[in-house]
């Protein structure tokens, strides 16, 4: 504890982070916090708090960013672009060929009505 004026006790330091003073006083067992115990109580930095706060949210992102593209995601997004292209290009083929059909009833009708008149 370099600076003993911004030496803080784990409640105080629990205040500050939102983590349990017992959460806190693995971490620095664990060594992944500083901190030191004198007498009973464990104790730490403020600095230190952030510090750790820090590392875990560019952690957080790093994970995020990864689970983003993930092969998983990317094969899920594949599969369904290609349903969704295969839905479109069926229902534009459906209704192409609905609007371009000719009705050759009425075709007929015509040519057998001009056929009678001229007779």
């Amino acid at each position: 504890m370099e600076n003993l004026k911004k030496v803080i006790s784990l409640s105080q330091a629990s205040k500050i982070s939102g983590y349990h003073s017992d959460y806190l006083s693995a971490l620095i067992r664990k060594g992944e916090m500083k901190g030191e115990k004198i007498g009973g109580n464990w104790f730490t930095t403020e600095e230190e708090i952030k510090n750790y706060i820090f590392k875990q949210k560019i952690r957080h992102d790093k994970f995020a960013i990864g689970d983003f593209l993930s092969q998983r995601r990317t094969q899920n997004i594949f599969i369904i672009s290609g349903i969704l292209f295969l839905g479109i290009l069926v229902f534009s083929i459906y209704f192409y060929g609905k609007n371009n059909k000719t009705d050759l009833g009425e075709g007929k009708k015509t040519l057998s009505s001009e056929v009678e008149t001229i007779n």
